[in-house]
């Protein structure tokens, strides 16, 4: 046998060895502890595996002294001799690398906001009064796309692509305390996305995850308003089953099944769950309100072309986006209980607006500067279309509208915004950008 064979054949074994070694400590390494139970509650299918919840790894620093404590739902307090010491901006770029999905919450004293990175796992975490970026664990689950967070942010439930299969699982993930760690220092992330890292390999991160797989066949899932409840579309017989769930995927009830599988859910009011059928430009949709005790459909607004929707927090308004026969939009706003339908004046899909949380009847959307004509919203969604984009504000008790911020003119990059969201108090707006999908923030109350 060659002597470069010999190589090739030692290299191969070394590596089925390390991959082993990795899916291992993956599934079953330090901190997993005793698997949880598979869930067999409502005839729902699928066996849950715990997460992994190795500690170590990379930490960065700008060389600041950072010291985390927690209390009893994983809310990290940190103090700190900061670096950068001038005025956060009212703009400012949180991640610019991308994320899988993120959730916000306030304190008495600030604005938390916390997200999942895209291509590790890592759960990272800034706050409204300062500029740092903390990460807060490093529990290795790479490829969450999109992601879901309780009320207090210790806890979110999730899509992970694996790299061999197309169809997504659903996770449950929960930071859990280290049982001794040091607390990671931070790696502050300037408006231009540069970062000054330094790496320190001794640290460990002051939470791991640990977590469970949810039921097979997920079509789509959306959290309640008070975070604490889950509501879950699965695929049953070629059918959609709607359950209600506490957010860690227990006491799971059925309360409906219907031959709709291709819909975006969204959970405004607390006995409302919002259905709105996928919308294409050449085919009608449909909205639909749902009564999460009962589940009793009740159709809103429909049948509409390139029909895509936001509910308001009381569920008494809807902004609909649909389908022009010249490539274009239009945007209205309607008021539940009436058929005809307010011209909203800004022109954008309703994938790019938000509802207030607090100040309900106040809409922001993200509009182009300058109109796109596109097969709207099939091109959006298939991202063959971008558009550079301006935050308006609407109220619709009085029909005010302004401008919130030009983007462009306060960054100097261009933002195709996507998956807007506010704090509890609308004192910040969340978004990401579609092109490159990094994070962003806005003040509101620095305008």
């Amino acid at each position: 046998m060659k002597t470069s064979t010999k190589l090739i054949i030692a290299v191969l074994i070394l590596l089925a060895i390390a991959g082993g070694v990795y899916w291992y400590l993956f599934f079953y390494g330090p901190g997993n502890g005793t698997p949880i139970p598979t869930n067999t509650n409502n005839g729902t299918t699928g066996g849950f595996i715990p997460l992994n919840a190795l500690g170590g790894g990379n930490q960065n620093t700008t060389g600041g002294t950072v010291g985390t404590s927690t209390d009893e739902n994983g809310n990290s307090n940190s103090s700190s001799t900061p670096i950068i010491t001038e005025t956060i901006p009212t703009l400012r770029l949180l991640s610019a690398d991308p994320i899988g999905g993120y959730g916000a919450s306030t304190t008495a004293s600030t604005t938390i906001v916390r997200w999942v990175d895209r291509g590790r796992g890592n759960v990272m975490e800034a706050r409204g009064d300062s500029e740092e970026i903390i990460t807060l664990s490093n529990t290795v689950l790479p490829r969450i796309y999109e992601s879901v967070w309780n009320k207090s942010v210790n806890a979110f439930v999730g899509s992970l692509l694996s790299s061999n299969n197309d169809i997504p699982t659903t996770i449950y993930a929960k930071l859990n305390i280290q049982a001794s760690s040091t607390p990671p220092k931070t790696n502050l992330v300037s408006n231009s996305g540069s970062t000054t890292p330094e790496t320190d390999l001794t640290k460990l991160t002051p939470y791991f995850l640990r977590g469970k797989n949810l039921p097979e066949n997920m079509l789509t899932y959306t959290v309640s308003p008070k975070g604490d409840r889950l509501f879950m579309l699965i695929k049953e017989s070629g059918q959609g089953a709607g359950y209600i769930s506490n957010f860690d995927g227990t006491s799971v009830a059925k309360i409906f099944i219907q031959p709709l599988t291709q819909v975006n859910v969204e959970w405004p009011e607390e006995n409302t769950i919002a259905i709105t059928t996928k919308g294409s430009a050449n085919q009608a949709g449909f909205l639909y309100f749902v009564n999460p005790k009962t589940g009793i459909w009740k159709k809103v607004v429909g049948p509409i072309f390139g029909i895509s929707t936001k509910v308001s927090k009381d569920a008494k308004y809807v902004l609909v986006s649909s389908a022009t026969r010249d490539q274009g939009i239009v945007t209205n706003i309607y008021s539940v209980g009436t058929t005809t339908p307010i011209d909203a004046v800004v022109r954008t899909l309703a994938d790019k607006c938000v509802w207030g949380n607090f100040y309900k009847e106040l809409v922001y959307c993200a509009t182009p500067s300058q109109p796109v004509s596109a097969v709207y919203p099939d091109d959006w969604y298939k991202g063959t279309v971008t558009s550079y984009d301006k935050i308006w504000q609407i109220n619709v008790k009085n029909s005010d509208i302004r401008q919130v911020s030009s983007l462009v003119g306060q960054v100097n990059q261009l933002i195709n915004v996507f998956n807007m969201s506010t704090d509890t108090r609308d004192d910040f707006l969340f978004f990401m950008n579609k092109d490159d999908l990094s994070f962003w923030s806005l003040d509101l109350n620095s305008r």
